[in-house]
């Protein structure tokens, strides 16, 4: 009988009793599984391909297989079958991002999903800035990613994602959640859209959505008011204060005299207002019209959306710029009037130091 070591070893127990046979099979094939996902997850792929790196593009709507096909297609990975086990084992396949990724050659599975779920190697982080327009965040992505703009703006006015989050509103001006994203070039700009609407929604929880039912407004309108404090605000720690300003003019049927939203309504802005800006016919010149104007004039960050809800316990009417980025806030009309002469004396004196400059009278601070 030939000398194997497997033999003796069965040898010594009754063969005939098939659990220990049954559970010697077990542990082999176990082995042998094991083994397999292990190689299947964290073998690298032996592909040869025509550089370090493969460019390739995942778009929205794309299933694990389709991706899979994707990088079989490109020689990054030796097998589909493989692939797909892989990301289900680790519960990726839900997670893989839509965007474009330069991806090297040679790499295991798992190295290539964890690219693959967290914002590949081409991505651009993009900070979108608070208090942005729909068109000035049109223009950012533009230069940044080289998006269309119209694409852009056709897509905040896209009526089926306005349905998919149940917003009555002719835009997604104010859902906009300004914060900083992983954005690719050649991405679509609804998906962009998609993306920022989801991040709003996140930010916007139920503890803001049970104070809209306090002050009853509808969700627009609190965004709405939120956008005017963000168009105000340069502190953060005035948001409260801001707010309390325009919920107690709100219940004095006063019309807000809000800056930001004629802002909303000249081109180039932000820019100095004059008279003829506030004589602008539009339900959104809160200089004409009572009440809050149709819908955001610019898309709010937390702090606004917090405030816009929460103002502070204060009586404040009036609100005028000191000229630093702080604002005087004041009970009565009177003194809202000595703190608006301060900020016209402050403007009158800068006024003149540059065209001092201009004129060549300023003298030199060295002799």
């Amino acid at each position: 009988m030939p000398n194997y070591p497997i033999l003796k070893f069965l040898m010594k127990f009754d063969l005939k009793t098939p659990l220990i046979i049954a559970i010697i099979c077990a542990a082999m094939l176990l082995g042998v599984v094991t083994g397999r996902t292990y190689n299947a997850i964290y073998g690298h792929n032996e592909t040869i391909g025509d550089g370090i790196y493969a460019i390739i593009h995942v778009n929205p709507g794309m299933t694990v297989l389709d991706v899979a096909h994707l990088l079989k297609e490109s020689g990054l990975i030796n097998s589909t079958k493989d692939f797909t086990f892989s990301a289900k084992f680790l519960k990726f396949e839900q997670s893989i991002q839509t965007g474009e990724y330069a991806l090297p050659y040679g790499q295991s599975n798992c190295a290539l999903l964890s690219r693959l779920v967290n914002a590949g190697s081409a991505a651009n982080l993009i900070a979108i800035p608070e208090g942005y327009t729909a068109r000035q965040i049109a223009l950012l992505l533009s230069r940044e990613i080289d998006l269309d703009t119209s694409a852009f703006m056709y897509a905040i006015r896209d009526t089926s994602l306005l349905n998919k989050y149940g917003i009555e509103a002719p835009s997604f001006e104010g859902f906009l959640f300004p914060d900083s994203y992983n954005f690719y070039r050649s991405i679509s700009a609804s998906w962009i859209v998609d993306k920022m609407v989801s991040r709003f929604f996140e930010v916007f929880d139920s503890a803001m959505k049970a104070r809209i039912e306090h002050y009853e407004f509808t969700m627009i309108e609190a965004i709405t008011l939120a956008s005017i404090i963000q168009g105000e605000m340069i502190h953060q720690s005035e948001a409260p204060l801001i707010s309390a300003v325009y919920h107690n003019r709100l219940k004095r049927k006063m019309r807000l005299q809000a800056d930001p939203t004629i802002q909303y309504l000249i081109p180039n802005s932000p820019r100095r207002l004059w008279q003829r800006d506030l004589e602008i016919d539009s339900p959104y010149n809160t200089y004409k019209y009572r009440g809050l104007p149709p819908g955001p004039v610019c898309n709010p960050g937390r702090r606004a959306l917090e405030a816009a809800l929460n103002p502070a316990d204060k009586p404040y009417l009036y609100l005028v710029a000191k000229g630093n980025g702080e604002h005087a806030f004041n009970f009565d009309f009177a003194g809202h009037l000595k703190d608006k002469a301060k900020l016209d004396s402050l403007r009158a004196a800068i006024k003149r130091t540059q065209r001092s400059f201009i004129a060549g009278e300023t003298k030199d601070p060295s002799r």
